[in-house]
């Protein structure tokens, strides 16, 4: 959907590091703003500001840098959190890496920021990867994390304690647990979310890995919950944790090599709330296509592990032979899907050098394949003169309805399987630009 830019705002934060692109993270709740990012010195930084009423008006940022450098790796990203006391928690810069964790001693100043060597249990926190922070639909801070490698790994979620400022295991078991299975395995699980959708759940996307290589994905899989304790299917029948291979409610029972990518499936809904998954994996004839699933009606479902109605939405003459270590450069990459008007849905990619939209009706069936429409005000544009620089549009999280979306704006080269390059830009202007909304 087309937005009016001369509406936009624009607000430099700082200069970011631009020789790869890593996840950087926005919050906004209530009138605080933060920003998490890489630096110039490819630094751990963090600033905060206060919104005005509009959103637009703003005090200046107050910045602090932390001790934390980057090196060459794509999967360190940034992750930040608010406890219920407006305590900030800062977390990253770990790809099977003892833990990194801050957090605020004074609520809503970052220069207070003060380092813990771990969160719950020093034992499971020595090969981080994935930290993410969520908050619970009763205003809890959780914290989720894969301790252990790719192809040997769990998953486990925390809570915090505001009275004690501590961190407890939200349950004791982990949430994932690939160990080996009648002499198969271990599996490590990639996830997406959990994420808090429409219908005040959270809902759990993910698949499986046997080993480093990244095509050996497999089994993509769903779960719901609504306090991330029990578990059920998309029908509400419970499921049992921790998810083991093949547990949980398979959505599309893809094989090993079959065009599976971990962080290349996302969750969405559609116009009544219920929940859908697009994804990438290859057609009978080995071509990358662009599928849709969406649960089936209970009453033909079957068991807990019943079908999902798997839908194929792009016919391309091209194929994505991915595979191999190290964070990918995606040729086909799913950004989202969001509810147009008149119901429909709208799924965007970025396919072979161009970003498209896959619009679908009411009932996700394809309508067309189109262009995927402009940013306001040439947001998409690379401004930059180094070669090969990519434009980074990271919306941010948080509570924003009042102020409108917020989106991090800033220039790198892509990901480069987390090897150096031999020349690269050292940094270029991070911006928030806040988005009217539609």
């Amino acid at each position: 959907m087309k937005r009016r830019m001369e509406a936009a705002e624009s607000v430099p934060v700082g200069h970011a590091w631009a020789g790869m692109h890593v996840g950087f993270d926005l919050l906004t709740e209530g009138a605080d703003q933060y920003v998490g990012w890489w630096n110039a010195e490819r630094r751990l930084a963090v600033a905060h500001r206060t919104l005005g009423v509009s959103g637009a008006e703003h005090s200046a940022w107050t910045h602090q840098v932390l001790d934390e450098t980057l090196g060459w790796d794509s999967h360190n990203h940034i992750s930040l959190g608010l406890d219920r006391g407006g305590h900030l928690h800062v977390s990253g810069n770990m790809h099977n890496d003892p833990m990194v964790y801050f957090r605020t001693q004074v609520p809503g100043d970052v220069t207070t920021l003060t380092r813990h060597d771990h969160l719950v249990d020093s034992a499971t926190e020595q090969s981080v990867t994935y930290p993410e922070f969520l908050t619970l639909q009763d205003g809890r801070l959780a914290f989720s994390h894969r301790d252990g490698g790719s192809g040997d790994g769990v998953t486990y979620v925390d809570v915090y304690d505001e009275p004690s400022r501590s961190w407890r295991r939200l349950v004791d078991a982990p949430l994932f647990d690939g160990s080996a299975l009648d002499g198969e395995g271990p599996w490590s699980a990639y996830f997406q979310g959990p994420e808090l959708g429409p219908d005040g759940a959270f809902h759990l996307l993910w698949m499986w890995r046997e080993t480093p290589d990244a095509a050996t994905n497999s089994l993509l899989s769903y779960a719901r919950s609504e306090d991330l304790l029990t578990w059920t299917d998309a029908h509400g029948r419970p499921l049992e944790a921790p998810f083991t291979y093949g547990a949980g409610h398979v959505v599309d029972p893809v094989p090993a090599r079959a065009g599976l990518l971990n962080g290349n499936a996302r969750l969405g809904f559609d116009a009544e709330g219920q929940v859908h998954v697009t994804f990438h994996k290859y057609d009978d004839d080995g071509f990358s296509q662009i599928w849709v699933a969406r649960p089936a009606r209970a009453e033909s479902a079957g068991d807990s592990t019943g079908p999902w109605e798997v839908r194929q939405l792009t016919d391309w003459q091209r194929r994505w032979d991915f595979g191999g270590r190290g964070t990918l450069i995606f040729e086909v990459q799913l950004l989202g899907s969001r509810v147009q008007p008149g119901g429909r849905v709208r799924a965007d990619l970025r396919v072979f050098g161009e970003q498209r939209s896959i619009m679908m009706d009411r009932d996700l069936r394809p309508l067309a394949e189109i262009p995927a429409p402009p940013w306001a005000g040439g947001l998409a544009e690379v401004r930059g003169d180094f070669p090969g620089l990519q434009v980074n549009l990271q919306r941010g999280r948080g509570k924003e309805a009042v102020h409108g979306d917020h989106v991090l704006r800033w220039e790198s080269l892509p990901e480069n399987r987390d090897l150096p390059y031999e020349e690269y830009p050292q940094s270029s202007r991070l911006d928030v630009v806040r988005l009217p909304k539609a």
